[in-house]
């Protein structure tokens, strides 16, 4: 029950960096951009390093593999449905500077690819009986 927690608070964290963004934007509409880049670093990191501390199963610190795989692909989807939903927002016409148009464009490559590896290694490790847990075990 502690893991679910510690997402449901992940998650609150990483939404009350989105809203406060946003109000801070509204208010201070003349550094608009500056925000909402802080926001996108700010919610990568509070994702990434809360779904890695997850991972932490002791004092020791150690961190699996898995977990790191995991933490990065939640970092990114989080980071990336945080861009496209800010940029959707924000957007006034066809008028987006040409740096956000490369960046949606890249990010969004970014992110089919590492999807598409996260899966395809677990497959891999699932299929070959890599899987830590179990090779542990049969130790």
């Amino acid at each position: 029950m502690r893991t679910a927690n510690s997402v449901y608070k992940i998650g609150a964290a990483v939404f009350l960096i989105i809203l406060l963004s946003y109000i801070f934007s509204a208010v201070y509409a003349e550094h608009t951009r500056r925000i909402l880049s802080v926001m996108l670093i700010a919610v990568g990191i509070v994702s990434f390093y809360g779904f890695m501390g997850l991972g932490v199963k002791d004092a020791v610190f150690k961190i699996s593999r898995a977990d790191i795989r995991l933490a990065t692909v939640v970092s990114l989807l989080t980071s990336y449905l945080a861009l496209v939903g800010t940029v959707s927002m924000f957007a006034q016409g066809d008028d987006l500077p040409e740096i956000t148009k490369t960046m949606l464009t890249h990010f969004t490559t970014i992110i089919g690819v590492v999807i598409a590896f996260y899966f395809g290694s677990e497959a891999y490790l699932i299929a070959h009986g890599k899987v830590e847990g179990k090779d542990e075990a049969n130790k």
